[in-house]
């Protein structure tokens, strides 16, 4: 198949997270609210001037400095998270969004905070505590903490606007990301897809470490061009595979 336009830009901005859609926002005043887990509400993140971005901490291969902090016994994603930050790699941060269902992670965020590693005297860092049931009173307790300690200190502290014009319009951008991402992945359940899995990973990566409105254009343009792409008749079938774990960070992993 021929190479899909984007590509190596969007590979390229994986190489670091403070990629070049991420400086642009940060240039015009923006506020990256950084987050790991999915059980935050993303788009939350990316109302008013602010942006959601999913820390990642490519290429690093040795956490010494994390190791010291949480034991060799550490999931090495959040080691390598925080090894990162000591590198000075999320210093574009104004937040960090955690949540404390995952042990390791929740500890990796306190040190966030604990150790100063952020050179922003309006930085902070927050937990979720979510709920383990469904229900109404779960779903009030979930809403009450995201008030608590997203909305609130957010707007005390950058004056971020949660009105509903700001969420609606947050929310309608989130989910034409959604769609885009769904219909370029149903493409993968073709016999022979006009698109390789390490693709597709490449793709929906840098949706979630890039600032909506700056990479929307490009999956919007990457969407249009598989509709017309050719699949390779060499290939006539393609592995379909789940990945489950650190290695989603990984597009590299995909490949083999």
């Amino acid at each position: 198949m021929r190479d899909l336009k984007h590509l190596i830009y969007f590979e390229n901005l994986l190489q670091q997270a403070n990629n070049d859609l991420v400086q642009d926002a940060c240039k015009d005043g923006r506020l990256a609210l950084a987050w790991n887990c999915s059980y935050i509400p993303e788009v939350l993140l990316d109302t008013d001037n602010c942006f959601g971005v999913r820390l990642r901490a490519p290429n690093c291969t040795n956490p010494d400095m994390a190791t010291y902090y949480m034991t060799n016994r550490s999931c090495p994603y959040s080691k390598s998270i925080l090894e990162r930050a000591f590198e000075g790699g999320y210093n574009f941060i104004s937040a960090l969004i955690g949540q404390e269902c995952c042990t390791t992670m929740n500890r990796m965020e306190q040190y966030f905070e604990y150790c100063k590693l952020i050179p922003n005297e309006k930085f902070f860092v927050c937990c979720i505590d979510m709920p383990t049931k469904k229900g109404e009173w779960y779903a009030g307790y979930f809403r009450r903490q995201i008030e608590k300690k997203i909305i609130e200190p957010l707007s005390r502290i950058y004056g971020v606007d949660f009105s509903e014009e700001k969420l609606r319009a947050a929310v309608e951008r989130h989910n034409e990301v959604c769609r885009i991402i769904s219909q370029i992945g149903a493409l993968r359940k073709r016999e022979n897809p006009p698109i390789t899995g390490y693709e597709f990973h490449v793709i929906q990566l840098v949706s979630l470490t890039c600032p909506k409105e700056l990479i929307l254009p490009y999956l919007r343009e990457t969407a249009e061009e598989l509709k017309t792409r050719e699949p390779d008749a060499r290939w006539p079938f393609r592995c379909k595979v789940v990945l489950a774990g650190s290695e989603n960070d990984d597009p590299d992993f995909t490949k083999l």
